[in-house]
């Protein structure tokens, strides 16, 4: 039994390993392995399939159909209205949507948790240890220890040549689970204030600055730390302390290397103030085209068929960097309902779930965020890797707490089978 059990536990790290995409290559970095996301989507749908057979209980879940819905209603309707309005086959419209499939992930993390059974504890430190293996995956792409591919192309315009030059050698690579592992560090940090937390925290800012170089990042990880620490002004003042002295040391022994730093926040500043950019010009493009369709959605193409939106548009638009703005274009006035159902449907998920670790905590503060910046912020379309997987956290561990509850009124009649879980 207990073979069985590291088995199943195994088996969950490497599921979050892969789903933490660090190995897979995408089109904001040249690290990673072509395909390979791919054919972990077509794993997870398998493995999906296999478990509506044979694992009754997920039919009369509510859980699993706000899943079903992110992950399979929504890209088939992408798809049917990109059908409708640009002629484009269902099959390119559901490979353009293919990482709505993500959530998915849901139904084999749910397994997996019921089988191995980790404590909250136990998941936190899963979580944090692939969280430092992204980062330093990613410090080695950066210095050159693992080369990078050669760019992959199917029939893209050449990206490279607008890349931005004041972020050079820029890597997301696992950025969903360094920002949670942050958080989570912050959290465990409230309480008390270890070197060893505070030299992972600061590995982690590293990360993110020299590696994600991500501005809106940034600014949520100092908001996130000004909300966890609150009412611990103690504690966030001993972390300040003991950072400062540790970056005091460094600035010693290498200042150039701060005075490069300072002169591209500066750059990074300034480059931020600029006026319109790309970015505005897809928002306003979108607003027209709607409109002119009579606000039905337009679902999105794929570069794969004909180039894209590149012959509709101009060769720089992208739904990818514009937030809620590429889920308007995809679904048109049904937006708000779609909106709706991903943030009400989540924060009802959170909700079944009294007692949260460090973990979760820090998965409820980042989806928090994520709402207040909804208009910009891409999580709906793109993130259903971390919040299918999230949605099977908070489900599992709901349920646990609702099973130990009742054990403790009712002694000797705790019921860990599927059956517990008709009801949510």
């Amino acid at each position: 039994m207990l073979r069985k059990v590291l088995a199943y536990k195994n088996l969950l790290i490497i599921l979050l390993l892969l789903n933490s995409g660090c190995f897979f290559l995408t089109d904001d970095k040249r690290a990673g392995i072509p395909y390979f996301r791919e054919i972990f989507l077509l794993l997870v749908v398998a493995f999906t399939v296999c478990l509506f057979v044979a694992w009754k209980w997920v039919y009369q879940s509510r859980t699993s159909l706000w899943i079903i819905f992110m992950g399979v209603m929504l890209p088939l309707m992408s798809a049917v209205l990109s059908n409708l309005n640009f002629g484009q086959p269902m099959l390119y419209g559901l490979f353009e949507e293919r990482r709505f499939l993500e959530y998915l992930v849901f139904f084999p993390v749910l397994f997996l948790l019921l089988m191995a059974q980790p404590t909250q504890e136990e998941l936190g430190r899963y979580f944090l240890y692939i969280a430092l293996f992204c980062a330093t995956f990613g410090f080695s792409y950066y210095l050159g220890i693992i080369p990078q591919n050669a760019v992959v192309s199917f029939t893209v315009d050449d990206w490279t040549r607008y890349e931005d030059l004041l972020r050079p050698d820029r890597y997301r690579i696992g950025s969903g689970f360094v920002t949670l592992a942050a958080f989570m560090l912050m959290y465990n940090m409230r309480d008390r204030v270890t070197l060893s937390g505070l030299l992972m925290l600061l590995y982690l800012v590293a990360y993110l600055w020299l590696v994600m170089q991500t501005r809106a990042t940034m600014l949520i990880w100092a908001f996130a730390g000004l909300w966890i620490f609150r009412k611990r002004i103690d504690s966030l003042m001993k972390m300040s302390v003991l950072g400062v002295i540790i970056l005091g040391v460094s600035w010693f022994m290498v200042p150039e290397f701060y005075i490069q730093q300072y002169e591209r926040f500066h750059a990074l500043l300034f480059e931020a103030a600029a006026g319109p950019g790309v970015r505005d010009r897809t928002i306003a493009t979108i607003i027209d085209a709607i409109s002119a369709n009579n606000f039905f959605g337009m679902g999105a193409l794929s570069l794969q068929w004909n180039g894209g939106f590149s012959r509709v548009y101009n060769p720089h638009f992208y739904l990818s960097d514009v937030g809620i703005f590429g889920v308007y274009h995809r679904y048109g006035f049904l937006t708000p309902l779609v909106v709706l159902v991903f943030y009400g449907g989540f924060i009802w998920i959170m909700r079944q779930c009294k007692n949260k670790g460090s973990l979760l905590a820090a998965l409820q503060l980042s989806f928090v965020f994520g709402m207040m910046n909804f208009v910009l912020s891409n999580a709906l379309t793109f993130s259903g890797d971390l919040y299918g997987m999230a949605a099977a956290f908070f489900l599992y561990y709901a349920k646990m707490q609702v099973a130990h509850s009742s054990y403790t009124e009712n002694p000797g009649q705790m019921n860990y089978g599927q059956f517990q879980y008709r009801h949510n």
